[in-house]
C-alpha cells in the first residue's frame, strides 16, 4: 500500500484536477471522533484570484492584516502545461464598493518575484514578520541541480538556490520555517537511485544568513519524506512527514538547537502520514494528516498533539485526509479533502469539542491545501474544477471569524 501524501497531491494536482453551517460536538464526541452536529456555520465567500488556473498550496500571515498565499499557475498548451510560481497578497482592510454600492470583500493581488518565469512551483512559505519571508519550491530538472528558494527582506527579493545530494533525480522543499534573520529551516524530499531502484528520502537544510546547507539526520531515522516543518524558536523545531522504508508510518523529528532526534506517536492505524505540523508554543504542537485502518480503508483524518512531554492522537470526526492546519484558541483548525464524499473537509477543535467549518464545494470538485487564520478571518486555499472541460483554478475562500 502506498500512502497518499501531500507530496503526491502536489505532484498529481495538474492531472487529478483536470477532468472530467458550524456544527458543535460535545466533549465526549471530541474524544471519540464522533461527527459534529450540523448547524448554521460561517458565511464563506469565494474571492476571485488574479490568475486563471493553478493551485494555492500554502499561506502565512506576514502581519495581523496581511495574508500571503503561494503555489503555482498552470498555463495550458493543448494537453500539456507549464507550471510557474505564483505569490498572492490579501489585506483584510482593503475593501471596495461594488456597482450596487455595497461593501465588497477585499481582493487578492499578485506580487511579482524574480522566479515567476521559473519552471517550478512554490510549495511552502513562512514569515518572521513582514521583513523576513521565505518561499521554497522544487528543483529544476534541466537546471544545475538545486532547489529554488526566494527571500523577501522587506525591500527586495533574493533567489538563494539550495543544494541537493549527488545523484539526485528530483527533489524539492515542501515546508519552511522562518526563525530569524539568519535562521531558517526547510524540509522536503530527494529521489535517487539505489542499485536499479529509485528511492525517496527526507531532505533537511538550514539557512545561516549566507547559504543553505544540508543537515544529516540521525542514523536511527529511516528513509522518510518530510512534508511540513514548524518552529517556536531556534531551539525548538519540529518536522513531520511519512516513512518511505516500506512501513508507511508517520515521521516526526525534533531539533533542540543541537541535534535532530526522532519522536513517536502511537495509535496511528495500519498506515499513516503527517502532512502538516504547526505550533502555538513549545508545549502546544499539532500534527495532522491521514490514517488508514485496513487495506480497504480510504482514510480518516489523523490529528496528534504534543503537550511538551509526549505525543497523543486526538480523534477527529469524518473521513478523508488533512492537508493544512493552524493553531486556534483552545485547539486547532484543519482542512483537507474527503474522498468518500467528494467534499472539502474542514473542522475546528476548541475546549467544547469539534465544530464543522461547513466548507462549500466550489464547481464540481474542490480540494483545500492551505489555511491561514487571523484575528479577523479564516482563509482557505487550494484548487477546484469549475466543470468537466475547463482546467482547474485556484480556490480562495474567506470567512469572518
Amino acid at each position: 500500500m502506498s500512502s497518499t501524501t501531500r507530496l503526491t497531491a502536489i505532484l498529481a494536482a495538474a492531472a487529478a484536477l483536470v477532468a472530467t453551517t458550524t456544527g458543535t460536538a460535545t466533549a465526549a464526541q471530541a474524544q471519540t471522533g464522533t461527527p459534529s452536529q450540523t448547524a448554521t456555520g460561517p458565511t464563506w465567500h469565494q474571492v476571485p484570484p488574479p490568475v486563471p488556473s493553478g493551485n494555492i498550496l500554502a499561506m502565512t500571515q506576514v502581519d495581523k492584516h496581511t495574508t500571503w498565499a503561494t503555489g503555482f499557475q498552470a498555463t495550458w498548451h493543448g494537453e500539456a502545461s507549464t507550471l510557474n510560481p505564483v505569490l498572492l497578497a490579501y489585506d483584510d482592510r482593503t475593501g471596495h464598493t461594488d456597482a450596487a454600492g455595497h461593501a465588497a470583500k477585499p481582493a487578492w493581488t499578485r506580487i511579482p518575484t524574480p522566479a515567476d518565469t521559473s519552471d517550478s512551483r512554490i510549495n511552502a512559505l513562512s514569515a518572521d514578520g513582514a521583513h523576513n519571508v521565505w518561499l521554497v519550491g522544487d528543483n529544476n530538472p534541466v537546471g544545475p541541480g538545486t532547489i529554488l528558494t526566494e527571500h523577501w527582506d522587506g525591500k527586495s527579493w533574493h533567489i538563494a538556490d539550495a543544494p541537493v545530494p549527488d545523484g539526485t533525480l528530483s527533489a524539492g522543499f515542501l515546508g519552511v520555517a522562518t526563525v530569524g534573520p539568519r535562521d531558517a529551516w526547510a524540509v522536503g524530499w530527494t529521489q535517487r537511485m539505489r542499485g536499479d531502484t529509485s528511492f525517496d528520502t527526507g531532505l533537511v537544510e538550514h539557512w545561516d544568513g549566507k547559504a543553505w546547507t544540508q543537515v544529516k539526520l540521525p542514523a536511527d531515522v529511516p528513509d522518510a519524506m518530510l512534508l511540513g516543518i514548524t518552529a517556536t524558536g531556534p531551539r525548538d523545531v519540529w518536522a513531520a512527514g511519512v516513512l518511505t522504508d516500506g512501513t508507511d508510518q508517520p515521521a516526526l523529528l525534533h531539533y533542540d538547537g543541537r541535534t535532530w532526534t526522532r519522536a513517536t506517536v502511537s495509535d496511528t492505524g495500519l498506515y499513516a502520514e503527517f502532512n502538516t505540523v504547526v505550533a502555538a508554543a513549545p508545549n502546544d504542537v499539532w500534527a495532522a494528516g491521514r490514517s488508514v485502518t485496513s487495506d480497504k480503508d480510504r482514510g480518516h483524518p489523523l490529528v496528534a498533539h504534543y503537550d511538551g512531554h509526549s505525543w497523543k492522537t486526538v480523534p477527529a470526526p469524518g473521513t478523508g485526509v488533512i492537508f493544512a492546519a493552524a493553531p486556534t484558541p483552545g485547539g486547532v483548525t484543519v482542512v483537507g479533502y474527503d474522498k468518500n464524499t467528494g467534499q472539502s473537509y474542514g473542522e475546528q477543535l476548541d475546549g467544547q469539542g469539534w465544530h464543522s467549518l461547513n466548507l462549500p464545494t466550489v464547481g464540481i470538485d474542490s480540494t483545500p491545501y492551505s489555511l491561514a487564520v487571523s484575528s479577523r478571518s479564516l482563509i482557505v486555499g487550494g484548487a477546484y474544477n469549475p466543470d468537466e472541460t475547463n482546467p482547474f483554478q485556484p480556490l480562495l475562500l474567506t470567512a469572518d471569524r
